[in-house]
Parts: structure tokens; C-alpha cells; sequence
């Protein structure tokens, strides 16, 4: 006697919700490279916020591995580049300045932020290259306060 349609695919659908459960990618921080964003940023009065934080980035790391942040509030979103990070396996604190440039701009209160260890690939042999890859290497997510005047 056979298996009923409905426990056939009963049974199917399980197996397929188990190899999805075990398929999920590890965290960006899994591995020697980590970032993390400070959960207060001062704001001057006229609206540039400091975003800052560590990261660490293990020697061997790819060419070119960037600190990439953003800031959001309000609808307002600000992205920042705090530099190329120096991948020596040590510990380094990091720091950026920004506006959007537009008024009220960011204020004392509840915010959204991230930062990422971004590490660019150029693909192509030639002098001029075929195609750029950005990868995340670590990332931090988190609601900040922006604290200030």
C-alpha cells in the first residue's frame, strides 16, 4: 500500500524546511574580522553626527577593505566612508563625520545604524577591469542614540 498524497507531501516539505534551516549563511562576524558601532553619537548643532566604534581585520584580508556606515532618522539617511581599514589583526578604533546637508538634519533622539567591513575585488586582467565585487566582511546593526548640542 502507498503513502498517502498528503503525507508525501507532508514529509517533502519537512526535509526541504531542514536543509533550509541548515543551509543559512553564518553571520558577517563569524569569522577574525568583526566591526562595531558605539551606540551614542554626538550631534553639533548644526546636525553633522559622529558615528565611531572598533574593528579588527585579520592580516591577509582582500586589498582595499573599507569601513562603510550609515546613519538613519527621520527619513533622513546619511551613508559615510570612515576609510581604509588596516588589516593587522589588531584592534582599531574608527570614526566618521558627517551631514545630509539639508535642514533640520540629524537631531538628539532614536536613531538606526550600521557599520561594514566592505572589502572591494576588481575582477579583469587588463588595465581596465571587467567587474568590481563588494563583499561584507563584518557588519554591525543597531539602534543608536544620538545625543547632543
Amino acid at each position: 500500500m502507498g503513502l498517502p498524497v498528503s503525507r508525501i507531501a507532508v514529509a517533502a516539505l519537512s526535509a526541504l524546511a531542514a536543509t533550509a534551516a541548515c543551509a543559512v549563511p553564518a553571520s558577517a562576524d563569524s569569522g577574525p574580522d568583526s566591526i562595531s558601532l558605539r551606540t551614542e553619537a554626538p550631534v553639533s548643532q548644526d546636525g553633522r553626527v559622529t558615528l565611531s566604534g572598533v574593528y579588527r581585520c585579520a592580516p591577509g584580508s582582500p586589498e582595499g577593505v573599507e569601513i562603510q556606515t550609515a546613519v538613519r532618522q527621520d527619513g533622513n539617511r546619511l551613508g559615510m566612508s570612515a576609510g581604509t581599514a588596516d588589516c593587522d589583526g589588531a584592534e582599531h578604533a574608527w570614526s566618521v563625520t558627517g551631514t545630509i546637508g539639508v535642514m533640520p538634519g540629524f537631531h538628539p533622539g532614536a536613531a538606526q545604524a550600521e557599520a561594514r567591513l566592505t572589502a572591494n575585488r576588481v575582477h579583469g586582467k587588463s588595465l581596465i577591469p571587467t567587474a568590481i565585487s563588494r563583499s561584507d566582511l563584518a557588519r554591525d546593526e543597531r539602534h543608536i542614540m544620538i545625543e547632543g548640542h
